[in-house]
């Protein structure tokens, strides 16, 4: 007798065997890594998608494939234990596709099958070098027949030598597999296809014969192919993948959590926490329309790198044993500790679970206990909320399910459930792996359906010294009541830190609140003012007017004048101090500000002359009541404004003072809390040394409170003077902080842009090189047929460099050395530069005599980059302008050059902004030029600045000053 074996046994082995659809991917992800493949792909094309009518699912390779003596010797032989045997190849060969041997991800021989939990029909396409391209189709549903044993299956394979050979190719794949059903009884005379399994044939049938590959996807999947010598993998092609796949691609809200499983399950597919990292890419493209693919992996974020444990406010670094042991360190914000364990579990050889070393980062849950600032805090924050978790890899494969949110194996969420002070670790707050090998821990075995490990002896060992250890560790540091308090100091003061910031930031919020609904209520009240100033001017010349004014008639208006004059000053917005406005509410300033000047220019014009007349129709004694009228009420004025702000300090002192009483008090009742009991407990003096060691402590404790409570708010009240405005230094440091930080964040930005530059400046240099060096070569030998055609593509090119030389002088400035330039030289390379955007704008671009007889002696490459900023720039600002007009000009008693434009004008509070580095008021513009304008003309002992002096800037846009430093 001999063992037979059904069909519906495979079907078990894989389909059955597979837990989740990031299993099966992984599964064969794991094969294609085997195979030497550097480039793993599971490629989802939705229905729409150039034509298609079904969605298709597609994982590739590009590995050493196989042959068709490999399909029927290994691929369909079950449970090979080729890769079980690490020492297939021991060095680099053919086999290797000459790379370094590859530990085995595969063991069991059965992954190939997790094929089937995908979809159904699939075709096959896999390519060894040397060898032609075979296809294999078949239907995984087949399996399911329980009456069919292997034997009785067929899968036809067939070899593909060319693309044009493909269609009938696969048209005769299809029809041969068919053939399964043709075979009514086995070999018993039994029925194989039973009426309770019609309906599964059926299907079957139809979803064979609606089959088809679009034009694009069959060049794309076999044109790398289907040379004998060149290239290798594996295509695995599902016409039709089950739901899940296609699921990945909804953005449903109902939809998130689905989408999630898989994303953290795919994602980190191997070791990406350590520096040397397995040498293999994994991607997920979804083709939904064209021109607009995504990776499905990338689509929510980036996964974990190695440089994230920089951002990690702690980090656990270090080694178990396999017996319970730990050894290693702990990073402590910016503090690093030796640390060892043991746990006192119950030693036995069985148990040894082999050496695991483990990298473990941990994010801060709020902010303010963490060391980073926003932007830091937030990335690694979206990252952990999206992947945290503790990953366990072997030989750098990620072992599934540990990572996912839901497999909290060292249950973090059940302790910290029961007392959070005590259980400080969260699952979902960390990030770091577990390193399994198969040779250091060969009794952590996975189970068969690949989701996890098996909970043996050796498991439970490994489990049990991962829990012992973190507890411990908590305890240790971490805990409300840890032993060691570096974590809770440290914590504290950034806490404390976080919360003054906080309150800090409240306040300036509410300034900035104000100080925006000042701006918005300005217009509305200097309107009202404007017209009351006028109404009542009126009235006063009215009166005026009469022969016989008398002061009483009058008194009234010119009190009421005197009031608004008082006003005037208060009508402006107050500029807070604590923080910079932006410009854009700098701008609604100035134009608030041009409204009192032109209202200082006509209407409190008018009211001084009209005051005049007034005071030639008073008496002097009359005068003279109005002159001390005023006086009081200025007087008055002044009083109550220092009585209102002495009522303001008053109040805050007396609730300060109030406040500091209580929490004196608080201490004080505490310390003597307990003063008669301790008094009495005294009866020997072994009671007497603990009694007073316990007071001491208790001092100190409630001493270091007054210091943190207390003396902070007497430092700041003893620091402040009449002579120093402290919301005006903190404000200009907060401004320069600002500044500094935004500064360097583009700074890199701009390295990054140098490097660039120089990279393409070198690879144009031998690009131009190259095409000279083909035309010309055309050009000598008559290689050309169309002489028109060949004259146009030299003068295009001609063109082209041409413009490149004109950047030519701006690159390396350190080299050149000054020398006279003509200004008219300069107009003119200018000119040139600029000759389609003068033209295309229609720009009245001239230069004056005095500027065109000028000579400047400068490097050559530092002014003709200053002046390109700058009439790039001011083609920029009047485009929109009605009369479009730049202008050169020079002073000669004041030996400046001037560059203007009739486009926008300069505000004056940017006047000197706009030199700063990365300040822009342009959409989109990097702030850099001008900047580096100036810094290269003060190198050469130059300077620039800009103005809206009108004897300079006579055509009322922007206008530059170019002069010799003093």
């Amino acid at each position: 007798m001999q063992f037979r074996t059904k069909a519906r046994a495979v079907d078990l082995l894989g389909k059955g065997q597979i837990a989740d659809l990031p299993t099966a991917i992984t599964e064969l992800w794991k094969n294609g890594y085997d195979a030497y493949a550097d480039n793993l792909t599971a490629e989802i094309y939705l229905a729409g998608y150039k034509g298609l009518n079904n969605p298709l699912f597609v994982m590739t390779d590009d590995g050493k494939g196989m042959s068709r003596k490999d399909i029927f010797e290994k691929w369909l032989v079950l449970g090979t234990d080729s890769k079980s045997r690490a020492t297939l190849e021991e060095k680099e060969s053919e086999e290797t596709l000459w790379k370094k041997p590859r530990i085995k991800a595969g063991e069991k021989g059965i992954g190939r099958l997790s094929v089937a939990f995908l979809g159904n029909p699939m075709l096959m396409l896999t390519k060894k070098q040397g060898y032609p391209l075979q296809a294999l189709f078949f239907d995984w549903r087949l399996l399911e027949n329980y009456n069919l044993f292997l034997d009785d299956v067929d899968i036809p394979v067939e070899n593909i030598d060319s693309i044009n050979d493909f269609p009938s190719k696969f048209e005769k794949l299809k029809k041969d597999f068919l053939k399964n059903f043709e075979k009514e009884n086995d070999v018993d005379g039994n029925l194989i296809w039973e009426s309770s399994q019609s309906n599964l044939k059926t299907e079957i049938e139809s979803s064979v014969e609606k089959c088809y590959l679009p034009d694009f996807l069959e060049d794309k999947l076999l044109e790398n192919l289907i040379h004998l010598n060149k290239n290798s993998g594996t295509k695995f092609i599902i016409f039709e993948p089950i739901d899940q796949i296609t699921e990945l691609t909804n953005t449903d809200e109902d939809k998130t959590e689905d989408r999630m499983f898989v994303l953290s399950s795919l994602s980190g597919f191997t070791n990406v926490f350590k520096d040397e990292k397995l040498p293999v890419k994994t991607t997920i493209p979804i083709y939904k329309l064209e021109n607009q693919d995504y990776d499905f992996l990338t689509s929510q974020g980036k996964f974990f790198e190695e440089k994230d444990f920089e951002v990690a406010d702690i980090i656990i670094d270090g080694v178990f044993d396999g017996t319970g042991n730990f050894n290693g360190k702990i990073k402590i914000y910016d503090e690093y500790i030796n640390h060892s364990y043991t746990n006192p579990r119950k030693k036995d050889i069985r148990n040894n679970y082999g050496s695991v070393p483990i990298k473990l980062g941990y994010s801060q849950g709020e902010e303010g206990s963490s060391k980073l600032e926003d932007e830091s805090y937030s990335k690694i924050k979206k990252k952990v909320t999206n992947y945290g978790g503790l990953y366990i890899y072997r030989d750098d494969f990620r072992v599934l399910p540990y990572g996912r949110q839901n497999a909290d194996f060292l249950r973090f969420e059940e302790r910290r459930s029961r007392r959070i002070g005590s259980y400080y670790f969260s699952y979902r707050r960390m990030f770091g792996y577990l390193g399994l090998s198969r040779n250091e821990n060969p009794n952590l075995k996975d189970k068969s359906s690949r989701e996890g490990l098996i909970n043996n002896a050796s498991y439970r060992a490994f489990e049990s010294d991962l829990i012992a250890f973190f507890v411990d560790l908590a305890n240790e540091y971490f805990g409300d009541k840890a032993k060691q308090s570096i974590f809770l100091d440290k914590k504290a003061l950034l806490n404390a830190q976080s919360e003054v910031l906080k309150a800090d930031k409240k306040r300036e919020t509410v300034e900035k609140v104000q100080f925006s609904k000042d701006l918005n209520s300005y217009s509305e009240r200097f309107e009202k003012y404007q017209n009351d100033y006028k109404d009542l001017l009126n009235q006063l010349e009215e009166r005026t007017n009469q022969s016989d004014v008398l002061y009483s008639d009058i008194e009234g208006i010119l009190d009421k004048l005197n009031s608004l004059d008082i006003e005037y000053k208060n009508l402006l917005p107050k500029i807070p101090k604590r923080y910079k406005p932006t410009d854009t509410q700098l701008d609604r300033l100035d134009k608030f500000e041009n409204k009192l000047v032109k209202f200082n220019d006509t209407i409190k014009k008018d009211s001084t002359q009209l005051m005049v007349r007034v005071q030639e129709k008073l008496e002097v004694k009359e005068l003279k009541m109005e002159f001390v009228k005023n006086f009081q009420k200025y007087n008055g004025t002044l009083e109550r404004l220092i009585s209102d702000n002495r009522e303001i300090i008053k109040t805050k002192f007396d609730t300060l003072l109030k406040d500091y009483s209580t929490r004196s008090r608080r201490i004080i009742e505490d310390f003597n809390l307990d003063k008669e009991q301790i008094i009495s407990s005294i009866n020997s003096k072994d009671s007497v040394k603990l009694q007073t060691e316990k007071v001491s402590n208790k001092f100190e404790h409630l001493r270091e409170q007054v210091i943190k409570e207390l003396l902070p708010l007497i430092e700041h009240l003893n620091k402040l003077s009449f002579d120093l405005d402290e919301e005006l230094v903190q404000g200009a440091y907060k401004a320069e902080y600002d500044s500094m930080k935004y500064q360097w964040d583009q700074t890199r930005e701009t390295a990054q842009l140098g490097v660039a530059v120089e990279i393409i400046d070198h690879e144009f240099n031998q690009l131009y090189a190259k095409i000279n060096h083909s035309i010309d070569k055309l050009s000598n030998d008559n290689l050309f047929t169309d002489v028109q055609q060949f004259q146009f593509l030299k003068q295009n090119f001609k063109q082209l460099e041409d413009k490149y030389d004109l950047l030519s002088p701006l690159y390396r400035i350190s080299g050149v050395v000054a020398k006279d330039i003509k200004c008219n030289d300069i107009f003119t390379y200018l000119q040139k530069f600029f000759t389609s955007k003068l033209s295309n704008g229609e720009v009245n671009f001239e230069q004056t005599t005095a500027f065109k007889s000028h000579i400047i002696n400068i490097k050559e490459p530092v002014i003709h980059t200053a002046f390109i900023n700058i009439i790039s720039n001011a083609l920029y600002w009047i485009r929109n302008s009605n009369t479009k007009h730049i202008k050169l000009d020079y002073f000669k008693e004041t030996d400046e050059m001037v560059i203007m434009n009739s486009g926008q004008k300069i505000e004056d509070h940017r006047l000197e902004k706009i030199f700063q580095l990365f300040y822009s008021n342009r959409p989109n513009g990097r702030g850099i030029g001008l900047y580096l304008t100036k810094q290269s003309l003060n190198e050469c002992y130059f300077d620039i600045y800009a103005t809206n002096d009108k004897n300079y800037n006579t055509l009322n846009g922007a206008c530059f000053v170019i002069k010799p430093l003093n």
